[in-house]
């Protein structure tokens, strides 16, 4: 299916804080072992099963941390089967419950160097950017480094810093095998895509993100568009569009495999960004 893109969310943080069952999905799989689990429809969190244990990419917020956790028992798991989180960058829509989450699991969290330091110096642009959230600070245990795969029983997830978005923006790829026919799918998640810091009126307030970000972004792009992606992921799904087709999934019929929607997504992205400079 040929990449779509939604309007986003109105409100989303004071829905999910006063009225989160209108955002309300259950878990459903998007790829082999790998299912979106936020169990709202505003920030994709995504659960993958290395056969070893869980890998949790981004957390969400800690008002819907609960949506989180019931997806994972939903799917048969338990929060302590998730061994290792991975942030992909320091927004509080991302790891707003990250705290909660690492404590609950006793995981191993992972995020860039470059956003630790983000979130630390500027928590007014990172944690604290909405009066209905209330995420906590947490401790980071580890740091990601582009030649360095964080393997975990028989997946391999590769990351690449794409800053622009934030300045420690961080992007996955890992490979997943169909059991129904031994193929090999190549996934893979842009850490976040973000018009709203890209553009000039942000980075006259800013006081850590610069305009060089943004032209680094569009550098990253035409890098990014030649990696090989058969199933695209949204860390928005929204961005993506995925909810379409939550409960269809099968082995056999793979609804998200598309190896177009990568580079049409990334193409998207810098066109918005693009808008904005007019």
């Amino acid at each position: 299916m040929s990449f779509r893109c939604s309007p986003a969310i109105k409100d989303p943080v004071a829905t999910l804080a006063y009225r989160p069952w209108t955002l309300a999905v259950e878990p459903f799989q998007v790829a082999p072992h790998t299912w979106y689990v936020a169990g709202q429809t505003w920030v994709g969190c995504y659960l993958i099963d290395t056969g070893e244990g869980l890998i949790l990419l981004d957390t969400a917020i800690p008002e819907s941390a609960y949506m989180l956790v019931d997806s994972i028992y939903k799917l048969g798991f338990r929060p302590t089967d998730i061994k290792k989180i991975l942030i992909s960058h320091a927004h509080f829509d991302h790891c707003g419950a990250a705290r909660l989450m690492k404590e609950l699991t006793g995981a191993t969290l992972y995020m860039s160097r470059e956003d630790t330091e983000f979130m630390e110096k500027c928590p007014e642009e990172t944690l604290v950017l909405d009066k209905d959230s209330h995420p906590q600070e947490f401790t980071v245990d580890e740091y990601y480094a582009d030649d360095e795969p964080i393997t975990m029983g028989n997946v391999t997830i590769r990351t690449m810093l794409t800053p622009g978005h934030t300045i420690g923006c961080t992007s996955f790829f890992w490979t997943v095998k169909n059991p129904a026919n031994g193929e090999e799918y190549v996934v893979g998640m842009h850490g976040g895509v973000g018009a709203n810091t890209m553009n000039d009126q942000y980075y006259a307030t800013s006081k850590y993100l610069t305009p060089d970000l943004r032209e680094r972004f569009f550098a990253d792009a035409d890098k990014l568009k030649q990696i090989h992606v058969d199933i695209a992921l949204p860390s928005h799904p929204n961005q993506i569009t995925v909810t379409d087709r939550a409960g269809t999934y099968t082995d056999e019929s793979q609804p998200y495999l598309d190896t177009t929607v990568w580079a049409d997504f990334i193409d998207e992205r810098v066109r918005q960004v693009k808008a904005l400079m007019k």
